[in-house]
């Protein structure tokens, strides 16, 4: 088997397991809590206690299985940790693909995965663009500037979880969840969204899932200093009212997290 076809539904974002089955299981025991699979030696247990009387005290049964035979296996099997002969233990891919079918909910087969996850955000995220008066109303420049996707954009359906498939859909989700069913906020959030895009097209940045941190960071700048000369710049945000100046630090966090976020490097 190969572990990288298995996607870790739990984490944030999901992700593709190592693709040693080592390494696998290594990451399988911290995400789990408890260790998972180890082969052990004499020459490993001094390494790994310093002494036999130390390695006695801790693991006292797998010490008594290797002072008969060469080696001993440790791995978790129905819910406790099993000790054996090396010679009697099951292989480390069985052991993995054992705790991955123990752990179905959690870890997935990357298509299905993918299909289950991707495709009913994905339907959301499309007809929510359609729904959406501000997306809808744009100017035909302004849809040619949303309907692209950056490099920080996931492209991997398994592991997109957001579903978007462009800024537009990203941006017809953020808007919900920080508008609600009020047009009002939901103008006011789209007037911030569009000091943003003009303030990218005048710096030939974007689309906004292109944004890297430090171009944030500058973004960020200019709303608190102002910038002179400069015909796109943002009003300082010193000179906006309190709940303008919330939105725009909103619109602004909203994309400064890592890139590696899954449609989250603007978190919408």
């Amino acid at each position: 088997m190969n572990p990288a076809d298995w996607i870790d539904t739990a984490a944030v974002p999901p992700r593709s397991l190592p693709a040693a089955v080592g390494v696998a299981l290594a990451y399988l025991a911290e995400a789990l809590g408890h260790p998972v699979y180890a082969h052990w030696t004499l020459a490993r247990v001094k390494r790994r206690y310093g002494s036999l009387a130390e390695a006695k005290a801790a693991q006292p049964a797998m010490l008594k299985l290797l002072l008969a035979h060469d080696g001993a296996v440790e791995y978790w099997e129905r819910g406790r940790l099993r000790t054996v002969p090396a010679d009697e233990a099951p292989s480390p891919e069985t052991v993995l693909a054992r705790l991955l079918h123990t752990h179905r909910r959690r870890f997935r087969p990357a298509a299905s995965s993918g299909k289950e996850a991707a495709a009913p955000a994905a339907a959301k995220a499309a007809g929510l663009v359609a729904a959406n008066p501000w997306l809808v109303t744009h100017s035909p420049a302004e849809h040619a500037w949303l309907t692209r996707a950056g490099r920080f954009a996931q492209p991997h359906a398994a592991t997109n979880t957001l579903g978007a498939a462009d800024d537009a859909q990203a941006l017809a989700l953020f808007l919900r969840d920080r508008a609600g069913r009020s047009p009002h906020t939901l103008r006011a959030y789209g007037a911030e969204l569009r000091r943003l895009m003009r303030w990218c097209s005048a710096r030939q940045l974007g689309p906004l899932s292109d944004l890297t941190r430090q171009q944030l960071l500058a973004y960020r700048h200019a709303l608190q200093h102002g910038e002179r000369g400069a015909e796109a710049a943002p009003p300082p945000v010193g000179n906006l009212s309190e709940a303008t100046r919330t939105r725009a630090l909103a619109v602004e966090r909203s994309k400064s997290v890592t890139p590696e976020s899954s449609w989250n490097p603007h978190r919408i």
